[in-house]
């Protein structure tokens, strides 16, 4: 039908070509399949996984947004539960982009999404926050909540110079790089 259902804001840019565009030379110079989670969809979203050499997994809340995941590679569930669903070191990259403000709206909520993408993340694994830095949207402390789970970490992205990377829009929407710290043995990623 030729219906172009992208969001185009500065901020969905910046998501779609540079932290993407990261993930890509991640995939590239990596010896094992990139495994991916990408927390809430929605229409807008329905192309990532082409954008992605990575292995594209997806989560919602809402059943009527599966069809925007890939099959298979979709659940519909809680993100504050995802865990039990995908179980422990499950993937190397975690994006929750636009959740803060639009069902994670309370401090306990968030510092349970936050537990539950600490477990899902293998050790060294990327985790990318998106959140519009607003009153309305996040009514309580993000960035204290995050660092209590994640090291920061500033990813060689072109204009990225500091762990918290804010977009100049009106939604105020900034990105959040952190990184899970890393085990002591074992096979890790490195973003």
């Amino acid at each position: 039908m030729n219906i172009d259902f992208r969001l185009r804001a500065p901020n969905r840019d910046f998501l779609e070509e540079s932290v993407f565009g990261y993930l890509n030379e991640l995939a590239a110079e990596s010896d094992h399949d990139i495994k991916t989670l990408f927390v809430g969809l929605d229409k807008h979203n329905w192309h990532y996984p082409r954008l992605l050499r990575c292995q594209f997994h997806s989560l919602d809340i809402e059943a009527r947004k599966a069809v925007y995941g890939q099959p298979d590679r979709h659940w519909t569930g809680c993100a504050t539960r995802m865990a039990e669903h995908y179980g422990p070191n499950a993937f190397d990259v975690v994006v929750a982009n636009g959740l803060v403000g639009y069902g994670i709206n309370s401090a306990s909520d968030f510092r349970r999404l936050m537990t539950q993408c600490e477990q899902v993340l293998k050790p060294g694994g990327l985790f990318v926050l998106g959140y519009n830095d607003r009153p309305d949207r996040a009514p309580f402390p993000v960035l204290p909540v995050a660092r209590e789970f994640f090291e920061s970490f500033v990813p060689p992205i072109a204009g990225v110079e500091h762990h918290v990377h804010p977009v100049d829009d009106a939604f105020r929407h900034v990105y959040v790089f952190l990184r899970k710290a890393r085990a002591s043995a074992g096979k890790t990623f490195h973003a």
